[in-house]
This record gives C-alpha cells, structure tokens and sequence, in this order.
C-alpha cells in the first residue's frame, strides 16, 4: 500500500546565499579524502537568478502508481544556470573523470540481508539505507562533495574563535567517519566522538578519535558537555529531528554550536527538462516511500526554524545546490555536477531499494526496471535537475 506524504510546507524565514568565491578546484579523484584540499585549478562560480521551474507543477500530483504528492512552486536559483555551449567546453573533459576508490573498512558486528543489500542490525529498520562495501564507497564520495563545496573547509559555524576554546566535538550519525577523521586530524587537541547504528569506520584512526554505537534518537548519556556537535546528510536518518536536535542543546556547553549540513528534499529542475522523465517519478516514488515508513524527508528547509524552537540562538542558514551532471555554468558547478552525478548514481539502488519496496509495497524487480530508466536519463546530462542543500548552525546561550 501506498501512503501519500506529509504536505511539504515551505518555511517563510528570511535565508542568506551561500556565495560562491573565486576557489581551488582539482579534478576529484578521490584516493583519500584530502585531495581535494591539495590541488589547484582556479574557478569561479557565475551568480545568476534563475526563473522559477515550471516542471515542478505546483499543487497535488499523482505517481503512476497512484501516490499522492504535494510539490512545491520552485524558489529562484541563485548560481545555477544551464550551460548552452557544454559540448565544446574543455572544463567538462576536466571534470568528468571523476572515480572513487574503497578505503578499508573494520569488520561489521552484525547485520541482516535484503535484496540483495546488507542492512544494520542494531535498531532494525530504523536507517533505511545499506551498510555494505558499496554504500561505503558512495559515502566516500558524498564526504568529496561536501569538501568540494565548501572549499575544502569542515565546517561553516565560526567555531575557531569559541570563548573557551575548542575541546570535545560530536559527529552524529557519522557513517564511515570520513568528517570525524579528517576533523581530528586538523585539531589534534580536540576529542572527536562519532555516533552511527553501524560500526563503518577504517581501522586505523587518530589517537583524538574514537566511534560509538549509538542511537542519536534514544537519550544522550554522554559524561561531558560537547563545544561543537557535527550533523551531515541527517535527512534520511531520523523519525523526530526535533528529538535529535534537543538532544544536542542539552549536550552542548553554553555557547556550542549545532551545525547541519543537508539536502532541501525533493530534488529539483530549474526548467521543464524534467517533465514526465523517469527521474522525476522516481523523485515523487522516494519521497511517497519516506512518508508512508514515517519518515518526513522535506525537514531540511525547516532547520533554522527547529533550531529557534528549541532555544539557540544566531541561527543562520546558507544555501547553495548540487547540480546532477555537467550541465550547469560554470567550472566548480561542473565540478560539484560531476561528483553529484556518480553519488547519486552509486547510490540509486541504495536509496531505492528499502523505501520503495517496504513504503510502497514495489517488488524488487519492479524497483530495479524503474532504475535503469533512471539511470539512463542521469547519464544522458540532458536533464537540469539538482539538490538543494542547506548549511545551518545556531549556538547554545
């Protein structure tokens, strides 16, 4: 059975531009997660409002297979423009090899197996993505991305110049622990604590690091105040992001910084290129699944208003987008489409799978037809989807 979602409600607050600078870019090619701090190529992201999409058709929709969907009118796209002269522009032969390597992973305690996808074992069900060798990879991929969008920077919260200083730092539902390595490692006096249902991180880790399994949902029974509390691509994770959120204020010292780092769900089109494609099904299909499994995949753009709820205060909220492929102006927006496309494509099955057959009742087999249609059309480039994403950090009084 199929459950329509939640109505995608737009938050009203006031939003300020994550503003592309003139940046080192390097073709990605990912063989540890520092190379994109490492090498230059100097570009700049062009800044152009870009017209409401008219794909989006405003209003209540049906999926093919009957799904209820609210869609929300586009909001203006500030640094995303179609590029018109892609096919003989050099900066797409620079980007588009991009690759991915797998690092070395500890051994997993436990975990159970569906379609062909291996899942955690500790709180069943509760993540609805894979923890396998694949997803691993694609997480090694999503941590490029973010360093390559934010310039290789960790993080947007001011948090260098803390009154107290900077001590104990939490990464909550830390994946591979990619953040909470390299975190560690450029502040080697820090303590850096990551939390996840799944044991995925390498081995061999700084003597400042360490990894727990946790639940960020259930009650936080840490002994000390954290200064800083990390939170990436949550969107997916949590039933109540409220509960994890206030989890965190209290766990924060006075002064701490919350900061968020996701995407702005469903994904987008800055024009009709979209219209009745497979990928814009599958969007509808994604976001249908969340809701019918409880599982409100729209938060993102309702952070900044969460955290006010809650009591922090200096809540500030940037955005910027992933364009999915080549297809956008500009080389860091190239760039961005480039690892945006094979994260996305690494991970479509991944994402696919547990939300479609368990929220909307689809066969694996079904589902798997559905995705190389899907497939196909990322690869083609001739689609102006992206994602938005939404950089947000308040601070505790």
């Amino acid at each position: 059975m199929m459950t329509s979602p939640a109505t995608i409600d737009k938050d009203s607050s006031a939003t300020n531009e994550l503003q592309p600078e003139t940046v080192p870019i390097a073709n990605p090619t990912p063989s540890d997660s520092a190379a994109l701090n490492a090498e230059h190529t100097s570009a700049t992201a062009k800044l152009e409002p870009v017209q409401p999409s008219t794909s989006e058709r405003p209003g209540t929709t049906s999926t093919a297979d009957g799904a209820s969907v609210t869609v929300l009118p586009a909001e203006p796209v500030h640094g995303l423009d179609v590029d018109n002269n892609e096919d003989g522009d050099s900066a797409v032969k620079d980007v588009e090899n991009v690759s991915s390597t797998a690092s070395v992973r500890s051994s997993v305690y436990d975990y159970i197996e569906e379609n062909g996808r291996r899942y955690h074992k500790y709180k069943e069900g509760q993540y609805l993505l894979p923890n396998d060798e694949a997803e691993q990879e694609r997480l090694d991929i999503q941590h490029n991305l973010m360093l390559l969008a934010l310039d290789g920077k960790l993080h947007v919260a001011p948090i260098e110049d803390m009154a107290g200083g900077l001590h104990n730092v939490l990464d909550v539902a830390t994946g591979t622990g990619n953040w909470a390595i390299d975190f560690a490692n450029a502040y080697p006096s820090v303590n850096v604590v990551g939390t996840d249902l799944s044991p995925m991180h390498p081995e061999y880790i700084p003597e400042n690091c360490r990894f727990e399994i946790n639940d960020a949902e259930d009650d936080w029974l840490f002994s000390i105040p954290f200064d800083y509390i990390h939170g990436r691509a949550l969107i997916t994770c949590f039933r109540s992001h409220h509960t994890v959120f206030t989890h965190a204020f209290k766990a924060l010292r006075p002064c701490g910084y919350l900061e968020l780092q996701d995407c702005d769900l469903p994904l987008r089109f800055i024009d009709d290129s979209g219209n009745g494609t497979a990928l814009e099904l599958w969007s509808q299909r994604f976001m249908a699944g969340g809701a019918a499994l409880g599982k409100d995949l729209t938060r993102g753009r309702r952070y900044k208003k969460i955290l006010e709820e809650i009591g922090f205060v200096d809540v500030v909220e940037k955005r910027t987008q992933f364009p999915i492929g080549t297809w956008a102006v500009g080389k860091k927006m190239k760039t961005l489409g480039a690892w945006m496309r094979m994260d996305l494509l690494s991970g479509l099955q991944a994402m696919s799978m547990a939300i479609m057959t368990r929220g909307l009742g689809m066969t694996s087999e079904e589902v798997e037809k559905h995705l190389v249609d899907v497939r196909l059309e990322i690869e083609s480039n001739k689609l102006h989807a992206y994602f938005p994403v939404v950089l947000v950090y308040g601070r505790k009084p």
